[in-house]
């Protein structure tokens, strides 16, 4: 009975495991691959418990799904990074041999000498005298204060290949740690665990089993190795398809050049089957002149029937933070944090400085940006542009005469600072990144503070204040300090000084610091945007809005979704040319391709295409892809 219910792909697993031959299995969208991993591991728990499992994954989500399933003491589960580092971490001579030799090597971009931790011209081994490396992913190659070397996300990589290929024995332990490695969405991976995988590995006498499981036409991080074809591995293909409705399917065959041509489930029971027959589903292509005319789609009969309007239902996919962010609600946070003038304006000008295109000895700032006639695009002047708009002009006459030196050291944002938020699913819960700047943690842990005061949970909310209730006057007045701070129109520099003076945050010595000093120029402007933006960005990072930007959907599934084919102004895609026209890189045809093919696969139900053009060999293309009568003028609904 058992054995009648495993899966045809996962027995051609075994049969390659019993062998000795590496393997990959690949599936398309909505196949299950995770499903068949998690029973391979199952299996192998069961049938040899002795043995050791690896799995690395590329996500938190996808660690805590797989622990959750299984429960072996030998099995370890974790992100590649964590893996890689559990290997290597304790051999500390051997790191620092190689970290030597790759900050000495000017082709490393990554490992260039920083002053403020090398001050040689070359680093030697003397340097990590009683000195212990670390692994951080948010430091950038660090030193602390208890003398530890630390080294990030991007480097460790960088690094342990560097480990494997020059010391074989470190390829035997990890063998010895692992009888069988498991990677989880291995186009994804970085090139250089594969390189170790199955090519320093493979040069070992002692053998264990690598698999890779993955889709290689939802390659769509450039980091990530793509495909796995230059090295011979046993090819297990999964073609059936359990989410997407059979029109969906049939949609998305069409953008597959590999061979893989996904068919229904035969499992009855699967999401995408009713009463023995695959869902049929929707599918249209709707164009129209600009995004602008999304509105008559979104108040069209067609849209209501089927229910898009209902945002628990429905997702709209664009391509860009920006693009999303209009709607969303937190456009000018966004804009601050992306393409604020100021802080492009101070970038421009350290640039020419480090060139040495520009002189700043004992020049005041304001000199400076005349002398550097640094230009926006269309030719105009940046300085001119700063000083027309007044949430600019306002900081830079408070700043021009001050040193150039004083200036930059106030002018300081961190771009990803803003989207640094996901969910973790160690932990089931969201939570901000560690980058996050210390304005948006602040700000954040006033978020949790409504978030437990509106739930009623006094007691928890208590506990994280200052603030004391002895008496119902007490009461009272936080109710109405609470609904203050709730206020549509309260900007956030308000919302913090009033949560500050009735002590609902302790004061913060760091906070100050930052705002004093780097994050000057950043409070500044942040201070007077509405409080509302904030809370709007974090309904947005959490998903509960019905916007999402196309990346960030891979391994998500909804019922209704929504596809528009803008490219906000990003020159590594272009929509135009999934019909022929755009762009005649192939680069940007395959890469949009790829992430169009991810797009489209979320529908479990209903999917709408909308081309923001009207181009008429667009609309002539689309007909080899989409039914005649599902291609549809916007104004015509």
């Amino acid at each position: 009975m058992v054995e009648r219910s495993v899966e045809p792909e996962v027995k051609k697993v075994f049969e390659a495991m019993k062998e000795g031959r590496n393997f990959i299995l690949e599936g398309g969208a909505g196949s299950g691959k995770t499903y068949s991993l998690i029973s391979i591991i199952e299996k192998l728990s069961k049938d040899e418990p002795d043995k050791s499992i690896a799995c690395i994954t590329y996500t938190n989500n996808a660690v805590a799904e797989i622990r959750e399933r299984i429960n072996n003491d030998k099995l370890w589960v974790s992100t590649i990074h964590e893996f890689i580092w559990k290997v290597i971490g304790r051999f500390q001579k051997e790191i620092k041999d190689c970290l030597v030799e790759l900050i000495n090597d000017d082709s490393q971009k990554l490992f260039i000498k920083s002053t403020e931790i090398f001050d040689q011209e070359l680093v030697s081994i003397d340097y990590f005298n009683d000195v212990r490396v670390t692994y951080n992913e948010r430091y950038s190659m660090s030193i602390d204060s208890d003398n530890r070397v630390k080294i990030s996300h991007d480097h460790i990589l960088i690094l342990a290949e560097k480990m494997f290929s020059r010391y074989g024995k470190l390829c035997d332990i990890l063998i010895d740690t692992a009888n069988y490695v498991f990677v989880d969405e291995y186009q994804d991976t970085n090139p250089l665990v594969v390189k170790i995988l199955l090519e320093h590995l493979q040069n070992r006498n002692k053998k264990n089993i690598i698999g890779f499981f993955g889709d290689s036409m939802q390659a769509i991080y450039d980091s990530g190795v793509g495909n796995l074809s230059n090295y011979s591995l046993e090819k297990i293909q999964k073609a059936q398809n359990r989410r997407n409705p059979q029109k969906v399917i049939t949609l998305a065959n069409k953008f597959r050049n590999d061979g893989l041509i996904q068919t229904a489930s035969d499992d009855l029971d699967a999401p995408n089957m009713d009463n023995g027959n695959i869902i049929q589903g929707t599918v249209k292509f709707i164009y129209g002149d600009g995004i602008e005319q999304l509105n008559i789609l979104r108040n069209s009969q067609l849209y209501n029937q089927l229910e898009f309007n209902n945002q628990s239902k429905t997702k709209e996919l664009r391509l860009t933070h920006k693009l999303n962010s209009e709607i969303a609600g937190f456009y000018e946070l966004f804009e601050l944090y992306k393409n604020d003038l100021f802080v492009k304006l101070v970038k421009s000008l350290k640039d020419k400085v480090k060139k040495g295109n520009i002189d700043y000895d004992g020049k005041l700032f304001g000199e400076l940006v005349e002398e550097s006639q640094i230009k926006i695009k269309g030719g105009g002047l940046l300085a001119d542009e700063i000083q027309s708009e007044s949430k600019y002009s306002s900081f830079y006459d408070e700043i021009k005469y001050h040193s150039y030196e004083e200036v930059i050291k106030k002018v300081w944002i961190n771009n990803e600072s803003l989207f640094s938020y996901s969910f973790n699913g160690l932990k089931g819960q969201y939570e901000p990144k560690t980058d996050r700047d210390r304005i948006l943690r602040k700000l954040d842990f006033i978020y949790e503070l409504l978030n437990l005061y509106s739930g009623n949970q006094i007691n928890n909310f208590l506990n994280l204040t200052s603030y004391k209730i002895d008496s119902l006057s007490d009461k009272m007045a936080l109710s109405k300090i609470m609904t203050k701070i709730s206020s549509e129109v309260i900007t956030i520099g308000e919302v913090l000084d009033i949560v500050t003076k009735n002590h609902l945050i302790l004061k913060d010595d760091l906070f100050d610091d930052f705002i004093e000093n780097s994050g000057y120029y950043l409070w500044s402007r942040i201070k007077m945007i509405p409080f509302k933006e904030y809370v709007n960005s974090i309904a947005y990072l959490r998903e509960y809005v019905s916007v999402i930007t196309q990346h960030k959907v891979k391994g998500s599934e909804y019922e209704n979704v929504l596809v528009l084919l803008d490219n906000g102004n990003w020159s590594k895609y272009n929509f135009a040319t999934l019909f022929g026209q755009g762009s005649g890189n192939e680069n940007i045809q395959n890469r949009t391709k790829k992430l169009f093919y991810v797009a489209i696969t979320r529908a479990k139900k209903n999917l709408i295409v909308y081309m923001p053009s009207n181009d008429k060999k667009i609309i002539h293309k689309a007909r080899d892809f989409f039914e005649p009568s599902d291609i549809i003028d916007v104004t015509s609904l």
